[in-house]
């Protein structure tokens, strides 16, 4: 289980679990849908600060792909 963690300037995510919790709630399909959700809001909702635009990166040890 991965918690918050700290990347570059100090910024503190939400951990993997919640992360994923969050997205699935949103149901998109693949990285395009993730980029124009991230860069423009679906529905509405707003992306929360604390979840990163590149979560590959950010929860690497955790990270199995879009499909999960």
């Amino acid at each position: 289980m991965s918690l918050g963690k700290v990347h570059g300037n100090k910024k503190v995510w939400r951990s993997f679990e919640e992360a994923r919790k969050f997205t699935r709630s949103l149901k998109l399909r693949n990285q395009t849908e993730w980029n124009q959700y991230y860069m423009s809001n679906k529905d509405g909702i707003p992306k929360p600060d604390d979840i990163p635009s590149a979560p590959w990166k950010i929860y690497k040890n955790d990270w199995n792909g879009w499909i999960d």
